[in-house]
C-alpha cells in the first residue's frame, strides 16, 4: 500500500524534508543564540571588570602621585631638620600647617579614610582625622616594616591598606627617617563600590591584593569561601589580561594589575551563566514535540484525505485496464476527488466512442494521406526521371544510365511496397540516400551532399514510411534547383534527452523570413486544417509523425546557419511513444 513511488509517500517525504531543515535551523539558531547570550554575559562581566579596574587604577595612581608630591613639600620635608632652631610656637604652627595639608589630601578621594604624617624626632603623628598627638616609636616602625609587603605600591598593616613614603628612603629600617607620610585606604568604600558593580548581572566581584591574596575585599561577606575560589596570580601574568577558570560553584574571570599588584575577580554562578541555555533548551524540546505532533497530524490527514480516495481511483483504473468498462465509482464527494470520480465514470462511458471515432479515424486518415502523397510524388518524379534518362541516352552515357536505372528501381520498389506502413529508421534513411543519389546524378556538381553517419542504436527505431525523402525533395525543389553552383544539402543527427533529432538543411537563397514564419505557423496548426486544404509534403510528414508518436514530436523549421531552410525531425529514442 505504501509504495516508494506513491504520491502520498512523496508528499509526506516532501513535508518531512520541509520540516526537518526548519527544525535543524531552529536547533542551530537556538544553540547560536544561547552561545551568543552566554558570550554577551561574559563580555558584560569582562567589561565591568575593565571599567572598575580603570577606575580603581586611576584613583590609586592619583593617590600615589599625591604622596610623591607631598613627600617633597617644603614644610613636611624640612620640619625635622629645622626643629633645633625652632621654638615651640613655630613647631606647633608647622604641625598645624601640615595637618591642613593632610586634610586637603583626604578630601581628594572617597577611597582615602585618613592621611598620616609621622615625625620621629618629635615623637609626633599628624592625622587628617585624629589631629596631632604623641606616638610611640613602635607605631611608625611597624609602618616602615610593612612597606612593600604586598609587592606593589600598597602596604598591608593589620587590617588596613596604606600608601607609604619615607624621607629619606633608607634601606636600614632601624634608623629613624626625617618623616613618614602615609595614605590609609577605606576598605568600606572599596567594598561599597564593589557592591554597586555586582548589583547587575548576578555576579560577585572580589578585590584582592598581594601575590597570595593577603587582603581580600569582597562584594559579599563570604570572605573565607571566596579565598578558596581565588587563584594565586603573580607578576608573570600579562598586565590587564582576563584569566578564566571554573570551580564547582561558579565561573571566574580575573584581571591582574601588575603595578599595584591587585586582582579583580568576577564570579558568576553556574545557574546564572547557563540560564539562557536552559531556557532555550526548554523551547527546543517544546519545538521538537510540536514538530512530531504536526508530522503525525499531517500524515493522518494525508492518509484520510488523499491516500484512501486515491486508492479507490487507482483500483478503478486497474479494473478498466482489464477491459471492464462498465465499472462505476459511487461517491458523494464534492471536492477534487469527487470531480475525478465523475470524470472517470464519464470517461469509461465514452471510451468506446472515442476509440472508434477518433483513434481509428485518424489512423485511416494517415494511411489515406500517405497514399495521396505517394500518388503526388510518382507522376512528377517519373517525368523528371525519364527526362534525365533521355538526356543521358542522347550523349550515349550507358554506364550512367545503368547506375541511374538501378537507383530508380530501388526507389520505386520501396515506394510501391504498400503492405508495410512502418519501417525501421535505417530502412528509411537508406531509401532517402537512394533518392539523394538519383538527385546527385541529375544535378551533378551543382549540389554537394554532406551526410553524417547515424549510430547503429538508432537504426532500429520504428518510424512511418516515406518521411525523410519528401523533406529532401522539398529542399531540391524550392532551394537547390535554383542555384547554378555551390548548393549544399546537409543531413545530421543529434540525441537529446531520449529524443532523436534528424536535421535536413540547405543553403538556398530564396527563403524569406515571411515564408519561414508562414511555414512554421502551418506546421503548428496542421492538426486543425480544414478538409480540402492543400497538403504539402512537409505538413503530411509532420501530421503522420504526430499521429504515430504524439503531439510532442513531429517537424520543426528554422533558418539554417548556411542561410537556407532547416527541417528538424523530433523522434522518440525508443520506438513508439503513444
Amino acid at each position: 500500500m505504501w509504495k516508494s513511488k506513491s504520491i502520498v509517500v512523496k508528499l509526506m517525504g516532501a513535508f518531512v524534508l520541509v520540516i526537518l531543515p526548519l527544525y535543524f535551523i531552529s536547533i542551530m539558531i537556538t544553540m547560536s543564540s544561547s552561545a551568543q547570550m552566554q558570550a554577551e554575559v561574559e563580555r558584560a562581566h569582562e567589561s565591568k571588570l575593565h571599567f572598575y579596574h580603570s577606575h580603581l587604577e586611576f584613583e590609586l595612581q592619583r593617590m600615589t602621585g599625591l604622596v610623591n608630591e607631598y613627600t617633597f613639600d617644603d614644610t613636611m620635608s624640612t620640619l625635622s631638620t629645622r626643629i633645633p632652631i625652632m621654638n615651640t610656637y613655630e613647631v606647633t604652627s608647622n604641625l598645624n600647617d601640615i595637618h591642613n595639608k593632610l586634610s586637603q589630601i583626604k578630601e581628594t578621594s572617597p577611597y582615602i579614610s585618613d592621611v598620616v604624617y609621622y615625625v620621629p624626632a618629635l615623637h609626633k603623628r599628624v592625622s587628617a582625622v585624629d589631629g596631632i598627638r604623641n606616638v610611640e616609636d613602635a607605631e611608625w616602625k611597624n609602618l616602615i616594616d610593612s612597606m612593600g609587603n604586598l609587592h606593589g605600591a600598597l602596604s598591608h598593616v593589620g587590617e588596613e591598606l596604606y600608601l607609604l613614603r619615607s624621607n629619606p628612603y633608607n634601606m636600614n629600617r632601624e634608623e629613624a627617617p626625617n618623616f613618614l607620610l602615609g595614605i590609609r585606604l577605606s576598605s568600606d568604600e572599596l567594598k561599597r563600590r564593589l557592591q554597586e558593580f555586582s548589583e547587575t548581572g548576578g555576579s560577585e566581584i572580589t578585590l584582592s591584593f598581594g601575590q597570595g591574596n593577603q587582603v581580600v575585599i569582597p562584594s559579599t561577606n563570604q570572605v573565607a569561601d571566596l579565598k578558596q575560589s581565588l587563584h594565586t596570580l603573580d607578576a608573570s601574568q600579562p598586565a590587564q589580561s582576563i584569566t578564566r577558570y571554573d570551580t564547582e560553584e561558579a565561573f571566574h574571570y580575573s584581571l591582574f594589575d601588575r603595578e599595584h599588584y591587585f586582582t579583580l575577580t568576577a564570579s558568576i554562578p553556574h545557574q546564572v551563566l547557563r540560564a539562557p541555555m536552559e531556557k532555550y533548551t526548554l523551547w527546543l524540546w517544546g519545538l521538537t514535540i510540536l514538530s512530531i505532533v504536526i508530522i503525525f497530524i499531517f500524515s493522518f490527514s494525508v492518509y484520510k484525505s488523499i491516500h484512501k480516495p486515491l486508492s479507490v481511483l487507482i483500483g478503478g483504473f486497474k479494473t478498466a485496464e482489464q477491459g471492464q468498462t462498465g465499472i462505476h465509482i459511487p461517491h458523494s464527494r464534492r471536492d477534487e476527488f469527487g470531480y475525478l470520480y465523475s470524470r472517470f465514470n464519464d470517461m469509461l462511458k465514452r471510451l468506446h466512442i472515442l476509440i472508434e471515432e477518433n483513434y481509428v479515424a485518424r489512423i485511416r486518415t494517415s494511411e489515406a494521406e500517405l497514399k495521396h502523397l505517394q500518388s503526388q510524388i510518382k507522376p512528377h518524379f517519373l517525368y523528371n526521371s525519364f527526362f534525365n534518362i533521355k538526356q543521358m541516352a542522347e550523349v550515349e552515357n550507358v554506364e550512367l544510365i545503368q547506375e541511374f536505372t538501378d537507383y530508380l528501381g530501388q526507389y520505386f520498389r520501396y515506394m510501391t511496397r504498400d503492405s508495410k506502413p512502418e519501417v525501421s529508421l535505417g530502412e528509411e534513411i537508406d531509401h532517402a540516400l537512394v533518392y539523394l543519389a538519383i538527385q546527385n546524378i541529375r544535378f551533378g556538381s551543382r549540389v554537394t551532399a554532406i551526410i553524417s553517419d547515424i549510430e547503429h542504436q538508432f537504426r532500429s527505431v520504428t518510424v512511418p514510411r516515406v518521411i525523410i525523402q519528401p523533406v529532401i525533395e522539398n529542399a531540391y525543389e524550392h532551394a537547390l534547383s535554383k542555384r547554378i553552383q555551390g548548393g549544399v544539402l546537409k543531413i545530421s543527427y543529434m540525441n537529446d534527452e531520449n529524443q532523436l533529432q534528424i536535421c535536413v538543411e540547405d543553403n538556398g537563397e530564396a527563403l524569406t523570413d515571411e515564408t519561414l514564419s508562414t511555414l512554421s505557423e502551418k506546421l503548428s496548426h496542421a492538426a486543425h486544417r480544414h478538409d480540402g486544404e492543400e497538403i504539402t509534403g512537409l505538413i503530411n510528414v509532420h501530421e503522420r509523425l504526430r499521429i504515430q508518436f504524439g503531439n510532442a514530436y513531429g517537424l520543426s523549421v528554422s533558418r539554417s546557419p548556411m542561410g537556407g531552410l532547416r527541417v528538424t525531425f523530433n523522434l522518440p529514442f525508443k520506438g513508439e511513444d503513444k
